[in-house]
């Protein structure tokens, strides 16, 4: 909670901070401009607060920490064991884990991370500041609007900087920079960490473009710019400039000290919480650790640069700033580089972006180049324009310097987003800091400027050329600004969540669709890891034997299956969604679609005596009734490999069974041979041929099970070998295995006539 209130606290007291501009402001200023301040102010908070994304099934950043945040909310502590892993044979666990190894953090609801290989003793996944600052103002606000009610405060003081510095005019500039982009509008949606750091950022530097900070203020300011870090350390990038330019802007050491103090104080909940909660970034808190954390990955080794050549900066910024020579020679310096010394040191690092070599560069550029479909032309132009009215000699020199560190800083995102896996939108939340606090930055020189341009007519051309280089940008694609991620997901969820209770098991068979229900420890749910389908018959095995005992559920995400080894799958119900995402590979363009959710829950049924059962797979996808290698899914089909199997009922002595298989065979050449594929029954012996020529197919035959057979269970694995096994690299298609049979469809097994007759 009191992150939260912190939070909050600190955007209402820089508001607070402008009142006094506001009020002066308000009353040399008509009407038409009043009405448009509450009324853009209003429209950007009700869109904001009323548009939360409900991101439950992307299985990304925003997801977990939305999904520790209700954890929290539901009582969840730190490091409270997970009971429902722990009820689990250990030799399993391993298999509902996202992923399992020792190479990666194990978790298994995405939201907490074991921190002893499989045991049930737990920790936040990620740093879990934002999950507990929004969590802890329920049931005041409810979590998923907390990151929308920073971004409406945020919202508030972009336009307090552009009324204030030009009127009716400067709400124009501050709404054509807030809409020029999605970042703003898509990312205070969601539980963005990254969201709240910038905010934090950004109303510093909105303050301290209206009204000199200084005394309690300077605190103030200085614990929004550690906090900041708190939310994300990559934030150090823009909090320790804007930190630096607050220090050493006047002669005043009490300004320095404040903002200072504050600072720290700021960043101690980050060092607390790696030290005694969680180290998702490793343990750097310890001198022992602080190398290996530093050489992990490519991102901690830019993050460590970028510390250390801030501290450099600020020992030698502070150690020379208070002396008076310096300060005359920095004044004079700032003199001779306006406008065009500045401009060039401004436009440096994006050249740098340009001819930086090797990988490093490689990156900077991947990461640029997706990061401008995101802003393009004509918001590029407007954007030039707002930065040119930093350089002129009346802006004071503090923002030139912040110009030109944020173009330095925008290095380190760009890098870290080049070296990451682009996953559309969601992965530009690295850059929403530089957007925001550039916004934020230029709001007030920019709205200045366009209050100072001369006469009405003139104003009125800039202003409609502004609306028109902000507006481009949501005409073209609305779908980023005005989409929501899984919308009417929470209420879906929490409908099958009470369906599925809390007292059976629940086993999925796509991780992805469990991790909602997990991390409460409400429901005992269960998810096949995403690298752990080819362990399913031991899940199935245990499943078997449980299901003994008490009532267990299978839920799959593709069709259903009849049968498994020795129990049967009883339909109980089905839950079917879709819900709105954006698609896009980049940013703009970006489309509207929709992310379709379908899960089939079924009781796990051990086999009766005297019970007849049959076996229908769908090979869309789902390990259920399946055994042995297979090879990829493609078009809802599966490629068979030697030693494919399926679960299937076993005839008794001297029955036999129809064993039908529908699939699709592209031989490599035209004209190329049928492809024959075997089926072996369970109970060996004679193979059965079915016969796959190209195209579709429906092949067909029996099995018979010798009347002298010994005494068998009633399911068996139908076992499958390719005559010719099929090798696509021999024909340049590499990532394939060098074994593949036929893409198979659907296969129905089933005993002629009647099915078994359990008798053990």
């Amino acid at each position: 909670m009191t992150a939260g209130w912190a939070t909050l606290g600190t955007l209402v007291a820089g508001l607070a901070w402008l009142a006094p501009e506001l009020a002066r402001r308000w009353r040399g200023t008509g009407v038409p401009a009043r009405a448009g301040v509450i009324v853009l102010w209003l429209a950007g908070a009700a869109f904001l607060l009323a548009r939360p994304h409900d991101a439950t099934f992307s299985g990304l950043d925003d997801m977990t920490y939305r999904s520790l945040a209700q954890a929290f909310r539901d009582g969840r502590g730190f490091h409270d064991p997970d009971t429902v892993l722990a009820e689990v044979p250990e030799d399993l666990r391993e298999n509902f884990l996202l992923v399992s190894g020792s190479a990666v953090r194990p978790t298994r609801d995405r939201a907490f991370e074991l921190v002893d290989g499989t045991a049930p003793e737990t920790a936040p996944f990620f740093m879990p500041l934002p999950s507990l600052a929004a969590a802890g103002l329920d049931p005041i606000l409810a979590p998923e609007r907390f990151v929308p009610l920073v971004g409406a405060l945020g919202w508030a003081l972009l336009l307090a900087a552009g009324f204030v510095a030009g009127g009716g005019w400067g709400l124009v500039v501050a709404a054509a920079l807030a809409l020029g982009t999605a970042w703003p509008a898509w990312f205070f949606r969601g539980f963005h960490a990254e969201a709240l750091g910038a905010a934090l950022i950004a109303a510093v530097v909105v303050v301290a473009a209206i009204r000199p900070v200084r005394g309690g203020t300077a605190a103030a300011a200085g614990f929004a710019l550690g906090l900041s870090v708190s939310y994300h350390p990559t934030l150090v990038a823009l909090a320790g400039p804007v930190a630096l330019g607050l220090m050493l802007e006047r002669n005043e050491r009490q300004t320095t000290v404040g903002v200072a103090a504050g600072l720290l104080a700021g960043v101690f909940p980050f060092w607390a919480m790696t030290r005694w909660v969680c180290q998702p970034y490793g343990d750097w808190t310890r001198w022992a650790n602080l190398k290996n954390v530093v050489w992990a990955v490519p991102e901690h080794r830019a993050v460590a640069l970028v510390v250390g050549v801030l501290a450099a900066l600020a020992l030698a910024g502070l150690g020379a700033g208070f002396v008076p020579a310096v300060r005359a020679r920095i004044r004079a310096w700032d003199a001779r580089l306006l406008p065009w010394g500045w401009a060039v040191l401004a436009a440096a690092p994006w050249l740098a972006i340009a001819f930086a070599p090797d990988a490093a560069g490689e990156a900077l550029r991947a990461g640029a180049r997706s990061t401008w479909s995101g802003i393009r032309w004509p918001f590029g132009l407007l954007l030039l324009a707002g930065a040119g009215a930093i350089l002129v000699r009346r802006r004071p020199a503090r923002e030139r310097f912040w110009l030109v560190a944020l173009g330095w800083a925008a290095l380190l995102f760009l890098y870290v987003k080049g070296v990451e896996t682009p996953v559309g939108l969601w992965s530009q939340r690295r850059f929403l800091p530089i957007v925001w606090v550039g916004l934020a930055l230029l709001a007030a020189p920019a709205a200045a400027a366009l209050a100072g341009w001369g006469g009405a007519k003139r104003k009125a051309l800039v202003a409609a050329l502004a609306v028109a280089a902000g507006g481009a940008n949501l005409v073209r694609w609305p779908a980023a600004y005005a989409g929501v991620t899984d919308q009417g997901a929470t209420a879906w969820t929490a409908a099958v969540a009470e369906r599925l209770g809390t007292n059976r098991w629940v086993v999925f068979d796509y991780y992805a669709h469990s991790v909602p229900y997990a991390p409460g420890l409400k429901h005992r749910v269960l998810g096949l890891g995403e690298s752990s389908r080819s362990q399913w018959p031991e899940v199935a095995d245990w499943i078997s034997a449980l299901a003994k005992a008490e009532e267990v559920w299978v839920a799959t995400s593709w069709s259903s299956t009849e049968l498994e080894d020795g129990w049967r799958l009883e339909p109980t119900f089905a839950a079917t969604g879709a819900f709105p995402i954006v698609k896009t590979k980049g940013f703009f363009p970006a489309e509207p679609g929709n992310r379709p959710v379908r899960n089939g829950f079924a009781r796990a049924v051990p086999l009766a005596p005297g019970e007849r059962v049959f076996q229908d797979k769908v090979l869309d996808g789902s390990p259920i009734g399946l055994r042995g290698p297979w090879g990829p899914v493609r078009n809802g089909a599966t490629w068979t490999r030697a030693g494919s199997g399926i679960v299937g009922p076993v005839p008794p002595p001297g029955g036999r069974v129809t064993f039908r298989a529908e699939g699709t065979w592209t031989p490599p050449v035209a004209d190329g041979p049928e492809r024959g594929l075997h089926v072996s029954p369970p109970w060996g012996g004679a193979s059965l041929r079915l016969g796959f020529p190209a195209g579709d197919t429906v092949a067909q035959g029996e099995l018979v099970r010798p009347a002298d057979d010994a005494e068998r269970a009633a399911t068996g694995t139908y076992e499958f070998r390719a005559e010719r096994p099929y090798d696509p690299a021999a024909h340049g298609l590499r990532g394939y295995p060098a074994d593949l049979g036929v893409l198979l469809r659907r296969v129905i097994i089933r005993i002629e006539p009647g099915g078994p007759i359990v008798t053990d």
